[in-house]
């Protein structure tokens, strides 16, 4: 940055040196997918509604997800609340979209839905099991084309990508499980081939 504001040409230098920028921002972005998948990232928590941090997202995930794809929420009123990072559930959210988006090449609907939940018992899904307990649920819903298990039980694993070369990480559902579990949250996937996915995330409720 210091050597681009010393440039003032357009020439074969600057090229070269906005490149090394690029190239810092993706090492410095793919540390931050990491850090969040391994749970060591620096999260600060606080309380707060999730019904507000969804509805402050709504503007930036209309234009994430194209013109092709509808946008529906359905938030439940009154909501409890969760202790999270706001910035970092922001990502989840997004992330979660954008994985949905994905899913649907020729348009459909994408619906963010949140409510109140209780877990009764202890129960196990996807090698990882949700203790009883008061919950807020955030589902995320899509008409795409789905998954079969074998595909569904690797979502969250990093590096797995159902994506070409060079489209994708596969590290935007591992952060996304990563900042959850930091969260002391889970999430799980119920998808089929054909009918689409559900991705559903469970924060603690806090009083």
């Amino acid at each position: 940055e210091l050597a681009l504001e010393q440039l003032t040409d357009d020439g074969e230098l600057r090229d070269s040196i906005v490149q090394i920028k690029k190239s810092g921002e993706r090492a410095a972005l793919l540390t931050h997918q990491l850090l969040a998948f391994g749970g060591k990232q620096v999260l600060k928590p606080r309380v707060v509604d999730l019904n507000q941090i969804v509805g402050e997202t709504e503007s930036l995930l209309r234009r994430v997800i194209g013109e092709t794809v509808e946008l529906k929420l359905s938030l439940s009123e009154p909501l409890g609340r969760v202790k999270v990072d706001p910035g970092q559930t922001e990502q989840v959210i997004v992330n979660l979209a954008i994985n949905a988006r994905d899913a649907m090449p020729n348009g459909g609907i994408l619906q963010l839905q949140t409510q109140n939940t209780e877990i009764a018992d202890a129960y196990g899904e996807q090698r990882e099991e949700i203790l009883p307990g008061r919950y807020v649920q955030l589902s995320v819903t899509d008409n795409g084309y789905g998954m079969d298990n074998a595909t569904r039980a690797q979502i969250f694993d990093p590096f797995f990508t159902t994506k070409g070369p060079g489209k994708g990480t596969g590290l935007g559902l591992a952060m996304v499980h990563g900042i959850i579990r930091q969260s002391d949250g889970y999430i799980f996937a119920d998808s089929k081939l054909g009918p689409g996915s559900v991705l559903r995330a469970y924060f603690p409720r806090v009083d």
